[in-house]
């Protein structure tokens, strides 16, 4: 009896490792990839943002592009494009800004934490400002 009770406490030691470490690697799983952002991306809260649209479009390349577009008749021009490269690690997503472009700030990236659900796009900064994907001929007559 002492023999077969150790086989089964063993086959039960045995099955709650197979659990705890397939619990872990099923975490992993929920941690977003570079595929997720991928796209262009249009915000959302509300549609305009100070009587603007805002874009993101995110390459699988690493690059971004970042367009704000005005709607009010005496801005000109009527948009601003902006470039750089962009990195994602587990659900942290860095900008760097082509300072080129004319962006105004300081040369160190971006950095904030973000999630993916479907075809929303949330930055978890104060607000979760909130986009949401869009076909990529949105942002293309801007680039």
């Amino acid at each position: 009896m002492l023999i077969s009770m150790k086989k089964y406490y063993y086959g039960l030691m045995v099955l709650l490792m197979t659990l705890v470490l397939g619990g872990f690697a099923a975490c992993s799983d929920d941690e977003p990839k570079i595929a997720d952002i991928v796209g262009t991306w249009q915000y959302a809260e509300p549609v305009m943002y100070n009587d603007a649209t805002l874009l993101f479009q995110f390459t699988k390349e690493g690059e971004f592009h970042y367009v704000v577009i005005s709607m009010r008749p005496d801005d000109n021009p009527g948009h601003f494009t902006f470039h750089g490269l962009y990195t994602v690690k587990g659900n942290t997503l860095s900008m760097t800004f082509d300072y080129d472009d004319g962006f105004d700030g300081e040369n160190e990236p971006l950095t904030c934490e973000f999630v993916v659900q479907g075809d929303r796009l949330t930055f978890l900064n104060q607000d979760h400002t909130t986009f949401i994907r869009v076909k990529d001929s949105v942002i293309e007559p801007y680039l």
